[in-house]
């Protein structure tokens, strides 16, 4: 599960027996079924977005973003670039992902299909994945930082000139102690959405290789932290990854159980 609509339409992909990739949206409040998705053909793309008009955004697994909309799939690539995936689009249409050029890996702004901004990275190498955009213009996603680490960042995009922006940091966590992780320490961050009040979901990953949700306020500065219930240790690591979050304070992502198995979720936000 990779993201979620202010509708309440959650999107993403399960993994078939023979390694094909199978997307989908659904919505558990109003149904029990997935709708399955076509992204022409491909059984390598990953449906990564989407909104309340029901436009899907991803990879096609071919090196292009796309946005499946209505039934038909439009693939595209920034300017310049030879590889992109998108990541995330607001109510407003708006796209965010990650487009790679001759000498870096920058996060891109798509307005529409004739005005692109780029966002490069605070710092280190200039890999960036803007991953959300809410209806307000506020990006949060994560960049490779001079450690070699991921860290969360924010950028808006009424702030861009000629084009251009640069991601803002975002503090990492002063991580909580965990109950079977004893002297766990953090080693990395990635903030995955973003909603029109500020508030920043996502996940962090420790010394044990375990990865834990959060829930970031951009306003205050101050990190929550939330793991699935249903989460368990297999060989020692654990996940809950936090994906996306709505207006009001819905949120969705997927942990692993016991036998190592990835499951979705649902849920309100405390």
């Amino acid at each position: 599960m990779n993201g979620i609509s202010n509708t309440g339409t959650s999107v993403g992909f399960s993994i078939e027996n023979n390694g094909d990739l199978l997307n989908f949206t659904a919505n558990p409040l109003k149904s029990t079924s997935a709708k399955v998705l076509n992204i022409n053909g491909s059984t390598t793309a990953m449906a990564l977005g989407v909104n309340s008009a029901g436009t899907v955004v991803g990879t096609d697994g071919n090196g292009n973003a796309f946005y499946l909309s209505h039934g038909v799939v439009t693939t595209f690539i920034p300017p310049g670039g030879s590889s992109a995936v998108a990541l995330g689009i607001n109510d407003e249409g708006t796209i965010v992902g990650q487009y790679t050029t001759s000498t870096a890996m920058p996060g891109f702004i798509r307005v529409n299909s004739k005005t692109y901004i780029t966002i490069n990275a605070p710092s280190g190498p200039d890999i960036v994945f803007a991953q959300s955009i809410n209806n307000r213009g506020l990006v949060v996603g994560f960049y490779v930082g001079t450690d070699g680490q991921d860290h969360g960042f924010i950028a808006n995009e009424r702030a861009a000139k000629n084009g251009v922006l640069t991601g803002i940091p975002i503090p990492d966590p002063s991580i909580p102690s965990v109950p079977g992780e004893p002297g766990a320490t953090f080693m990395f961050s990635q903030v995955l959405s973003v909603n029109s009040k500020g508030i920043a979901v996502g996940y962090y990953g420790d010394s044990t290789t375990s990865q834990h949700g959060f829930i970031y306020n951009t306003n205050t500065g101050k990190y929550t932290f939330l793991d699935d219930p249903s989460e368990a240790f297999d060989n020692g690591v654990e996940v809950t990854q936090i994906t996306g979050i709505t207006n009001s304070g819905e949120i969705t992502g997927f942990y692993s159980d016991a036998n190592g198995v990835f499951h979705g979720f649902v849920a309100t936000a405390p």
